[in-house]
């Protein structure tokens, strides 16, 4: 059977347009070339050259050999162009670039948000321990003014204690001297006499002297 160029691996229709273009019409003179004549083809490589040149000389020896073609558009199925593996490589690449770009925002959101509940979480627990101080500021200002009052109440209760003591032993004093001093004996009060007016004596009339002129 007769072979083309377009059931070598890696060529399609239009690689085949551009080789036919350059003289390479058949499967024979695309075995023959050299690396040199085909890289001067646009599309093709060095690589590729090496790779399209050695697969028409394989598929020449099996079309030599009786070997049946049939399987060669099986073999284009298998073996894609080397065309469409870049670009599925690249595709393949951007798809892999889009997913570790989705990875990573998804981990730095997960890691945002975990932040900003670990910051939420010190403001909560900054909060409960301010309350808790203030409440035991609270508590310990009602005790200091709790004890301050009893103070001035037992303060209170002893000076009036001290106070009535001190009232209590003036008057045990008191009564104690009351007890030691003699009793005294007051004179009876006699009653004012009454003064009588005295009556006015008569006077006698003195005698008169003889002798006398």
């Amino acid at each position: 059977m007769k072979t083309a160029v377009i059931d070598v691996p890696g060529i399609g229709p239009k690689s085949e347009k551009i080789l036919a273009e350059r003289g390479f019409k058949t499967l024979g003179a695309l075995a023959s070339a050299t690396v040199e004549k085909l890289t001067a083809v646009p599309g093709f490589g060095v690589a590729r050259a090496s790779l399209v040149i050695k697969t028409a000389n394989e598929l020449l020896s099996k079309a030599a050999s009786g070997d049946s073609l049939a399987a060669s558009p099986v073999m284009r199925q298998r073996q894609p162009s080397a065309k469409k593996t870049v670009k599925k490589k690249s595709n393949a690449n951007k798809e892999k670039l889009r997913k570790d770009r989705l990875k990573k925002n998804k981990l730095k959101q997960e890691k945002l948000k975990k932040a900003k509940l670990k910051k939420e979480k010190l403001r909560k627990e900054k909060l409960r321990k301010e309350k808790l101080r203030k409440e035991k500021l609270r508590k310990e200002k009602l005790r200091k003014e709790k004890l301050r009052k009893e103070r001035l109440k037992k303060e209170k209760l002893k000076k009036a204690k001290l106070r009535k003591e001190k009232l209590k032993k003036e008057k045990l004093k008191k009564v104690k001297l009351k007890k030691a001093e003699p009793k005294k004996t007051q004179p009876k009060k006699s009653k004012p006499k009454k003064i009588q007016p005295k009556k006015a004596k008569a006077k006698k009339a003195l005698p008169k002297r003889k002798g006398k002129k």
